[in-house]
This record gives structure tokens, sequence and C-alpha cells, in this order.
């Protein structure tokens, strides 16, 4: 026993005999943690710009391409800065970003010759079409100021064959692709119509596809494709019903898949829509509420029309005096409709169902979306 005072045996503490510590891990370069700090701005026109004119430094690295196209695909999906209008005298751009994020409209215009047309706007491309053969397309991108004109397939253009229709994507989908190569397709009807026939042209190679065609009664609409998966879709009315023209961009295929019975045949009633797990899908405008239909394969494993999802649009009556709610656009990257109203566009947001006002256009006008990334100041 110990006694007060006494001082109790010390005890030895045994030495690690492990592995010695590793060293302190490196700190990041001070340029590489300024990247990732930048890369996450928001990814509005003015975002860059304003950065750049912080200091050299800043500007170096927000003016560095490779840092643009990280940029891009940090953040997926663009911004929607605004809307080209089919308009047969000119092809107005409709700016729809508050200042200072706000794209003045002289910006992008552009005069059209020899009365082409807008047929499509995708992934900061648009896509033009002479009225008369031999039909030229032109596609031009507004950000890089660039034009590049395209000759048809001859076998769609002369004799008893018409092109009515079009697309344009980048071989990559999304803003990330830092390729300037491009893809148009083209589709093309016979003087009946009673065949229909799709061609698609590479920027890449400079060639056409071979063209597939189906036999088909339909009549042609000036509607703009949607972009679902790795297809591009054009709606066609056929008869007292109408049809999705679906062409796969990897197997070069042409299918058609035929709407329920029920819905009538307005083309301004409906447009083509990804479903909420990227399948095809249409939404469907009847008064003030629309249905949202997607592919689901049934017991027998085949594909059919199921009702997905219904959206009330009761908040838009009060500005319909003269005639009911018209579809004049989808937004691909927004997932949204435009609605056409007396008093106005609208956007719909298809996951919220939230609504915004465009414009105060009200006259029936398709609307062409432009969604990209723009730094102004950059690229001015």
């Amino acid at each position: 026993m110990s006694t007060r005072g006494e001082m109790s045996p010390r005890r030895c503490r045994r030495r690690r005999t492990g592995p010695p510590s590793p060293p302190p891990a490196s700190l990041p370069d001070a340029d590489d943690l300024l990247r990732e700090i930048l890369l996450r701005l928001p990814p509005r026109p003015s975002s860059l710009p304003r950065a750049s004119l912080v200091c050299k430094r800043w500007r170096s690295i927000v003016s560095d391409p490779q840092f643009q196209r990280r940029f891009r695909a940090h953040h997926g999906k663009p911004p929607l800065l605004g809307f080209f209008l089919d308009n047969p005298f000119s092809c107005p751009f409709v700016p729809m970003l508050d200042p200072p994020d706000r794209i003045p409209g002289a910006r992008f215009s552009m005069p059209l010759y020899e009365s082409n047309r807008i047929i499509d706007c995708r992934h900061g491309l648009v896509l033009f079409l002479s009225p008369w053969p031999p039909r030229r397309l032109l596609v031009w991108d507004p950000v890089a100021r660039e034009q590049r004109r395209l000759i048809s397939p001859p076998e769609l253009d002369i004799g008893q064959m018409f092109i009515f229709n079009g697309a344009v994507l980048r071989p990559a989908r999304g803003q990330g692709c830092s390729s300037g190569h491009f893809r148009v397709a083209v589709v093309a009807r016979d003087r009946a119509c009673t065949r229909v026939s799709v061609c698609l042209y590479s920027s890449e190679t400079g060639i056409w596809s071979n063209i597939k065609s189906l036999q088909l009664n339909f009549l042609p609409v000036e509607q703009t494709s949607t972009l679902i998966g790795n297809s591009l879709c054009w709606l066609l009315p056929v008869r007292r019903q109408n049809v999705i023209l679906e062409f796969d961009l990897d197997k070069h295929t042409l299918t058609v898949t035929e709407l329920p019975a029920p819905i009538e045949p307005n083309y301004k009633k409906l447009w083509i829509v990804p479903a909420e797990d990227g399948g095809l899908g249409f939404i469907h405008l009847s008064q003030f509420h629309a249905k949202l239909w997607k592919r689901k394969p049934d017991s027998n494993g085949l594909d059919v029309w199921v009702l997905n999802k219904a959206i009330d649009f009761e908040e838009l009556r009060p500005t319909c005096i003269g005639y009911s709610l018209a579809l004049v656009g989808f937004a691909e990257e927004s997932n949204a409709v435009l609605v056409q109203t007396d008093s106005g566009v609208f956007m719909v947001y298809l996951r919220s169902t939230g609504f915004k006002k465009l414009s105060n256009l009200s006259v029936f006008c398709l609307h062409y979306p432009f969604e990209y990334f723009y730094p102004a100041a950059l690229n001015a």
C-alpha cells in the first residue's frame, strides 16, 4: 500500500512501431483553386465577363477555351437566352433575360435572303430552308457569327419530292461539346403526300446518309422537331389521327408511332415532349387543361400509350378572350412548353407546372427557343 506523500511508480509508455505517418497533403495550386471557384459562377451571360474585369489573372482564366468548356460541362443545361420567331420577312430574336444578362435583339438578328424560313434551333445552332428548288439549307451559329450553306440531296429536291421540314443538332448532346461539327436532318414528301423520307448530313464527313423512306398518307405541317434521347421526332397529321415520325440517329431507322385514337388531329394543341424517364411522350391541350402521355410496356411487353400527368391551365383563362390556348414551341433544355394566349406567350414548366410570361405577342407565331452558354463581353 502506498502512503500519503509517496510518489506512484511512473508508467512506461510503449513506442509505436508502425509505419511513419504520411506527410501532410500539399496544398492545391492557387490558380487551380481559383478555377474551381470560378466554375461555380451562375451560367448567366454576365458572369464570366464580370469576373474578367477583376484583374488580368481572372481574365486569363475565364478567357481560356479549355476553362469555358469545363464551365459548360459543369453546369450541364444552358440558360434560355430568348427566342427566334418564325416570320416570313425576318427572323427576329426576342431576348428573355433581364439586364445585365439581356442580349440585345440586334445582336442575334439576321436578314433573310431568298425568303428563307427558320425550321429548327438547337444546341446554339439555327437552321433555315429556302422555299424553292434547288432548296438550300443554312446553318447559323449566332454566338460564333458563322454560317454554313448546304445543298440538299438532289434525290429529295427534284421531280416529285419536296423538302418541308428538318432539324439541326451538335454531334454530342449538351453544351460541353467542343467540336464545331453539326448534323442536319431533312424531311421530304412526294407531291401526293403518300411517302415521307429522311436524310442525315454530317459536317464531319461532309456527306449525306442513305435516304430512309416510308409509305404514309399525311399532311405536312410546320412544327419543329423534338429530340428524344438519340432520336429526332416530328408530328404528322394522318387522316383523322396524328402520328409521330421518329428517326434514330444511331441506327438510321425510320419508324411511325400512332397517337391514341381519342386525340383530335389539331397540331396547335399537340407537341412532342420527353416523358419523365426520357422516353417518347407528348402533351395534349384541351381548353384550359393539358394531359401528358408517355409510352410504357404493357403486360405483353408491347409499348402502349398511358396517361402520365395532368396540368391545369386555369390560371391562363383570364388571358384568353377571343380564342383558346395554342402551343407555339418547346424548350428542350428547360422542359417547358410555350403557350399562346390573347395577352401574350407564357412558358409552362412541365415538371413543376409553374407559369411565366415571356412576351405580349398576341398573334400565333412559332417560337424557337435559343438555349446556350453565352459569355457576352468575351464573345463581342
